[in-house]
């Protein structure tokens, strides 16, 4: 199939999605994100996580997929409203032009279209299986990413804990209750009477973390699928590809195995800029080795690598080099343009506010917007000169209303004096120097300083 013919298609599919309502999106009942060691879900990255109260679970696992804050959330879907939560979706859809928001995406994707009319029909009190499950046993991490958070990240802990919150308003410190891998976790015993009923009904099932080959029970778990095949499943592992090399050698093991008991194994690793630049962003990221990882997943196995993204301002001036690093990665590896073994996903950072690209004036994120948008120009079909390191039209999509949204979107001047704040703190307690590893914002920390 075409890219003009998938594009076509998904034009059907929204206007179909949108006949149910403006706001419906079957993410909502079949896709979800379970945070387990602190209790929180959401389905869709794009909404803030939601507490699953321990009495929901303890009278029914299925809670920490169907919370009754959720059914609220679908109730609203079907009687026509557009969620606040959801917002992310309606700036994408109130820029006009037809673009594509996720809701358009996740609803027509092949996890989810079978069930459209199931859903759009169905009663938002059921209780549902997800089609898409997304897990999280753990905040172990050997990364503190400049936007993660202590609930997340094992590091981002430490942290915290040594130095006391950042002098922001939003301080990175928790009040959330985070279960260690040690502790008797409510949560992950409720997950392990659910698993068993779930896996049978799954077309994707994700790993997540934390680093979640730092996980017992990420091991337990694909140990459970070895010996419970099930041939219909897409598995996917997500990894920073920078872990000790036994633990990138035991998954690289684990990967060839579960290929003979699952129907596709994909691994997810997320960057959006290059060399010093994304080291700075990443902190514990090693570039070289992470790129050495990738090449040695896509020769000793059959895996695809997806590359997520979470473009903020720390990578707006090496984005488009990133950009062309992954299509060359796509020429060394990609046989046919109809199997992507690289594929690109393009979302922009909400929060913490003080890292949104919008901190810089609409001149200067326009510069940015016109170059990314040039380079990855040349990479559609009509203009590369490779025969398969191409830019699909669905990447493309993305890559246009990111610039849009650069474009368009007013200045947030009143982060920036928290921007200031944040990278003087980052810069002291993780031995970094912000001025020297971006020159392109070599006034920002003076012109900034309220």
């Amino acid at each position: 199939m075409s890219n003009e013919d998938r594009i076509r298609i998904l034009e059907e599919k929204r206007e179909q999605i949108n006949r149910v309502g403006c706001g419906f999106c079957t993410a909502k009942w079949l896709q979800t994100t379970l945070y387990l060691q602190t209790g929180y879900n959401h389905s869709c990255h794009h909404p803030a996580p939601h507490k699953i109260p321990l009495q929901e679970i303890e009278a029914n696992p299925a809670a920490l997929h169907n919370s009754n804050y959720k059914k609220t959330q679908r109730l609203k879907m079907l009687d026509g409203e557009r969620p606040s939560e959801c917002d992310y979706c309606w700036k994408i859809e109130d820029l006009g032009k037809d673009y594509f928001s996720d809701r358009h995406y996740k609803t027509a994707d092949y996890w989810a279209w079978d069930r459209f009319e199931e859903i759009a029909n169905s009663d938002p009190r059921a209780d549902v299986y997800p089609s898409y499950l997304e897990v999280s046993f753990s905040n172990a991490c050997n990364f503190a990413c400049a936007y993660c958070s202590p609930e997340i990240s094992s590091k981002w802990m430490e942290d915290i804990n040594q130095n006391g919150p950042y002098p922001t308003k939003h301080g990175y410190s928790t009040n959330k209750k985070v279960y260690k891998n040690n502790e008797v976790n409510p949560y992950v015993n409720a997950f392990w009477k659910w698993f068993p009923d779930v896996l049978p009904k799954l077309k994707v099932l994700r790993l997540t973390g934390g680093e979640p080959t730092m996980s017992k029970d990420v091991w337990k778990l694909l140990n459970y699928i070895l010996l419970n095949p099930q041939h219909d499943l897409e598995l996917a592992i997500n990894t920073n590809l920078c872990v000790t090399d036994d633990i990138t050698n035991k998954l690289i093991e684990y990967v060839m195995r579960l290929s003979h008991v699952v129907k596709k194994i994909d691994i997810y690793t997320s960057l959006e800029s290059t060399n010093e630049q994304a080291e700075y962003a990443r902190d514990g990221l090693n570039y070289d080795k992470w790129l050495k990882n990738i090449n040695r997943i896509l020769k000793e196995t059959t895996a695809t690598v997806a590359i997520m993204t979470t473009v903020n301002i720390l990578s707006l001036p090496s984005f488009a080099d990133f950009v062309n690093v992954m299509m060359q990665l796509r020429k060394d590896y990609n046989k046919s343009f109809e199997v992507n073994r690289i594929p690109l996903s393009i979302n922009y950072l909400r929060w913490p506010p003080h890292l949104q690209c919008t901190l810089l004036d609409k001149e200067s994120r326009t510069v940015f917007a016109d170059h990314i948008e040039s380079a990855c120009e040349g990479w559609l079909k009509y203009n590369s000169t490779e025969k398969y390191a191409r830019l699909y039209l669905e990447e493309w999509d993305q890559i246009k209303r990111f610039c849009e949204y650069l474009r368009t979107q007013e200045t947030a001047n009143e982060h920036r004096s928290d921007f200031v704040k944040y990278i003087h703190a980052y810069d002291d307690r993780r031995n970094k120097n912000f001025t020297k590893t971006f020159p392109e914002y070599i006034s920002l920390l003076e012109d900034w300083n309220a």
